[in-house]
């Protein structure tokens, strides 16, 4: 009896331990827990002091000072073109009498953009923009309205020449696209969807991307860009990070799917077509008197590449040089063509008159001609080319 109470004696004091101990051991272990959740609180989740900020204990004095989060990064550079450029990036409001309404005329109004490119009034923007208006208008953000003449218009180029009456003008200077390297950085501004002056940045992702004129036989190389454009940025200019025009902006792809495929007018281009404006009125456009297309074939002969002569008018420069249909140019004065818009932009820096050295391939055999360009009779309002039968 006495052993089997002795027993219960040592076991009870034995239980009692036990239950004591796990208490115990529970506190401890919560303490530490709570210890090591509110190092982790602060070590990873409060924003820590940057160099040269001072958090006040609140101890001291009571408070405790807003920690500043440190700015987001930005393109300082990117920065500077924006407002060296902005000044001169205008909106281009063209009016049209559609239709008349109760003996009353109806008009339309569309808006668009342009860009200021000298210090006296002339204003770049897109031909389509400006197509058939009764009436133009430029505004200027913080300066105002202005009425604008037309200068000159050109369907091919999709480039107007607008003028305004006002001096010290901020403007933008033309680049050198011959220049412009695929990767660029580069920035679209304008107006689009009447949103005055908004800016998107991408890059340039082509040069001399080939586009086919709609309703004409001639084609030019364009600027191809990711930069964000939409309706009411045609006519607004695609600028370098040295703040320069590379191109004008005048194009997207818009199907469902593509996105980021942008195409601008290259600013040699642009300005070869301006000092024609500003001299003529117009683009005064030579002609050699032949129907062209693509010639791309690494099976047969050469040439690989290069422009083939569909058809050749009787009588034209082309006729009189001794070009004859199945030819394929493949250079004049010795500047490469490998396909129809190289062959029309190399041409635009001729002029009816001037004569130039054609090499091209017949029959296989490399062979040189000279030709006296023409001016376009379509610019004489004579009949096209080849007229429809």
């Amino acid at each position: 009896m006495e052993r089997h109470h002795g027993f219960n004696n040592r076991s009870h004091r034995g239980g009692a331990w036990t239950f004591i101990g796990y208490i115990s051991f529970g506190i401890l272990g919560i303490l530490l827990g709570a210890a090591l959740v509110y190092g982790l609180f602060f070590l990873y989740l409060v924003p820590q002091a940057e160099e040269g900020v001072v958090v006040t204990d609140p101890e001291e004095n009571g408070a405790v000072e807003d920690v500043p989060l440190p700015a987001p990064e930005r393109d300082e550079n990117i920065v500077d073109v924006v407002e060296q450029v902005m000044p001169a990036v205008v909106g281009v409001s063209s009016h049209f009498d559609v239709a008349e309404f109760e003996g009353l005329p109806f008009e339309q109004t569309e808006s668009a953009s342009g860009v200021i490119i000298s210090p006296d009034g002339y204003v770049i923007t897109n031909h389509h923009v400006i197509e058939n208006a009764e009436e133009i208008k430029v505004i200027i953000p913080e300066k105002g309205i202005f009425e604008a003449e037309l200068v000159g218009s050109d369907k091919m180029t999709d480039l107007a020449l607008l003028k305004i009456d006002e001096r010290d003008l901020t403007y933008v200077p033309l680049a050198d696209s011959g220049k412009s390297r695929v990767g660029e950085t580069v920035l679209a501004i304008g107006n689009p969807l009447g949103l005055q002056q908004s800016v998107t940045a991408g890059i340039i992702s082509a040069v001399e991307r080939q586009v086919m004129i709609p309703g004409t036989d001639y084609a030019y190389t364009f600027i191809q860009t990711d930069a964000v454009v939409n309706p009411g940025n045609s006519g607004g200019p695609l600028v370098n990070l040295n703040g320069e025009i590379v191109g004008i902006n005048t194009a997207k792809i818009a199907l469902p799917g593509v996105e980021g495929i942008g195409f601008s007018v290259p600013s040699n281009t642009v300005d070869r077509v301006t000092r024609d404006f500003l001299e003529y009125g117009r683009v005064f456009r030579p002609h050699m008197g032949v129907l062209i297309e693509d010639w791309l074939d690494y099976d047969d002969p050469e040439p690989d590449m290069g422009v083939r002569l569909v058809d050749v008018v009787p009588d034209s420069p082309a006729d009189e040089a001794g070009l004859v249909p199945g030819d394929i140019i493949v250079s004049i004065d010795d500047q490469r063509i490998d396909f129809l818009a190289q062959l029309f932009d190399i041409m635009l820096y001729y002029y009816p008159d001037d004569t130039v050295t054609i090499t091209f391939y017949h029959d296989g055999e490399q062979m040189e001609t000279t030709l006296t360009f023409e001016e376009r009779p379509d610019n004489l309002n004579e009949e096209p080319l080849f007229p429809e039968d």
